[in-house]
């Protein structure tokens, strides 16, 4: 499961979401990208000041502030669906 951890390379919100993804990512096996908004216009045109943003398959799951519940029920839906499509 990808997450896509979108951010500026001067934001203290950005690396505290990313320090606190840290446990999920070790505990779930997750995966989180970061990806830097400042050299692409159309992600600074999509999130501009609104970072950082987390988000799994295109749908946004946090914004500012890492929502664990939310993650988790990111990560439950997903393994879900990981287990129906393993068991096809």
């Amino acid at each position: 499961m990808s997450f896509i951890l979108y951010s500026r390379s001067t934001c203290p919100l950005c690396e505290a979401m990313e320090a606190e993804l840290g446990p999920f990512i070790q505990e779930y096996g997750i995966t989180v990208s970061r990806r830097y908004i400042d050299n692409d216009e159309a992600l600074v045109q999509q999130y501009g000041d609104r970072i950082p943003v987390l988000t799994l398959n295109g749908e946004t799951l946090c914004e500012y502030f890492l929502d664990p519940e939310r993650l988790l029920a990111a990560i439950s839906t997903g393994s879900k669906k990981t287990d129906a499509n393993n068991n096809s």
